[in-house]
């Protein structure tokens, strides 16, 4: 279950100048991701209470949260993250927005996800990357404020839980090179680290977005090849003059 109050500090944290540069670029990869994505239903974990998502082609959004909150919107389910009240293989495309980050039980709400996901259903994983200057920023702060109450969750860490649930990654970028700095000014005085690393795709990034697919393995049943038994016979042999006697 997502952590109360981590959960609050990112909503207020997401209101500052830093956040809202952050999440512009993390909506605009979630909307391209969607672009392609077709069916019934997206269901969004988020530490914010909503996170609007235009122009996609899934006919129901859902959104989950552990606490029924104020000014939720209508279509806000209130569930745990490792108990979805959804049967298995029946959501198209599940996004985890920094819900793993500061997340009690990560591996079950993993694990739950794959579980409401459809055969070829897409999973997308935006997180904090630690190898970066926002993981070393970390090392230095306070644990108290938000995104660095967050556990920072390695990628390459990540693609292992993956393996295991079952899933396959498909893609993995990476966003936001630019320092961890609140104001506006400072950060464009550090645009050229993005413009420089980002066509590199160098894993050095303060986000990543993760995108994988759930696989069903068929098997195709096959015909036994039955083989005739082989019964060894004894060879026939002239019978002796002492047996034509008796």
């Amino acid at each position: 279950m997502l952590d109360d109050q981590s959960r609050q500090f990112f909503q207020n944290w997401y209101k500052t100048d830093l956040g809202e540069s952050v999440l512009e670029q993390e909506r605009k990869e979630l909307v391209a991701e969607l672009d392609s994505a077709v069916g019934y239903y997206l269901v969004t974990q988020s530490p914010l209470k909503d996170l609007p998502l235009q122009n996609h082609r899934l006919r129901e959004s859902i959104i989950i949260a552990p606490v029924l909150e104020f000014g939720a919107p209508s279509h806000t389910v209130v569930a745990r993250a490792s108990e979805l009240p959804f049967e298995a293989d029946g959501v198209d495309v599940h996004i985890f927005h920094h819900t793993l980050d500061i997340s009690a039980t990560p591996h079950d709400d993993l694990r739950e996800a794959t579980r409401t996901l459809l055969p070829s259903g897409k999973l997308i994983i935006i997180g904090f990357n630690p190898w970066s200057l926002w993981g070393l920023c970390r090392l230095f702060r306070k644990k108290v404020k938000a995104p660095w109450c967050g556990q920072f969750i390695a990628h390459q860490r990540l693609e292992d839980w993956l393996k295991v649930a079952g899933l396959t990654l498909e893609t993995k970028r990476f966003i936001y090179y630019e320092p961890p700095l609140q104001s506006g000014k400072w950060r464009s005085r550090f645009n050229w680290i993005d413009k420089m690393l980002r066509p590199l795709k160098l894993p050095f990034s303060g986000v990543y977005v993760m995108t994988a697919t759930k696989q069903v393995r068929r098997f195709i049943p096959l015909k036994p090849r039955w083989s005739g038994a082989r019964v060894r016979v004894p060879p026939l042999s002239k019978p002796t003059v002492k047996e034509m006697k008796e």
